[in-house]
């Protein structure tokens, strides 16, 4: 009988360990543990925004801390060639500081037209100004590279856009 009861035992414990084993292959497996993100220590640096701003000398190679303006005698001076030159309202600046004509290096013109001439003008009329004005200044900095915007401050009359290299041709372009 001690056989039959160790028999016995040895049954009940293969029962229980196949049940055990049935019910770890069904149940499910534990979620892996979620990683927490990294935690970032620093503070993120505002960006500096400029505000928009058209600088015709930088964009001949000077700068705003290295050019003077042109004095008005100068440039009625160098613009009275043009016609209708009375219409607009000219400022220019010029490089290297202090310069005079042919020792300047750059200069920008930009002329506003604040009396309605440029809405009174056709495309071909725009480029004949542009090409006057670009001309006249060529010949008042014949070393120079010129830039030159003539803009409407209402924007209806659309605008004038040239350059020049330092005896170059002129390049416009009208809207």
């Amino acid at each position: 009988m001690k056989m039959v009861g160790s028999a016995h035992a040895f049954g009940i414990a293969v029962v229980a360990l196949l049940v055990l084993a049935t019910l770890g292959a069904c149940s499910q497996a534990a979620p892996p543990a979620a990683t927490a993100p990294p935690v970032v220590s620093e503070t993120a640096t505002p960006v500096e925004t400029l505000e928009a701003r058209f600088d015709a000398t930088a964009a001949v190679g000077g700068g705003m801390n290295s050019s003077n303006t042109v004095a008005a005698d100068e440039l009625k001076a160098a613009f009275a060639s043009v016609p209708q030159i009375d219409k607009l309202r000219i400022t220019a600046n010029s490089s290297p500081l202090g310069a005079k004509g042919g020792d300047v290096q750059s200069v920008s013109v930009i002329a506003q037209d604040s009396g309605g001439l440029l809405k009174e003008l056709d495309q071909t009329a725009k480029r004949s100004l542009g090409d006057a004005l670009l001309t006249a200044a060529g010949a008042a900095w014949p070393n120079a590279s010129v830039s030159l915007l003539v803009s409407d401050p209402a924007g209806a009359g659309g605008q004038i856009i040239g350059s020049r290299t330092a005896g170059g041709p002129n390049t416009i372009i009208v809207s």
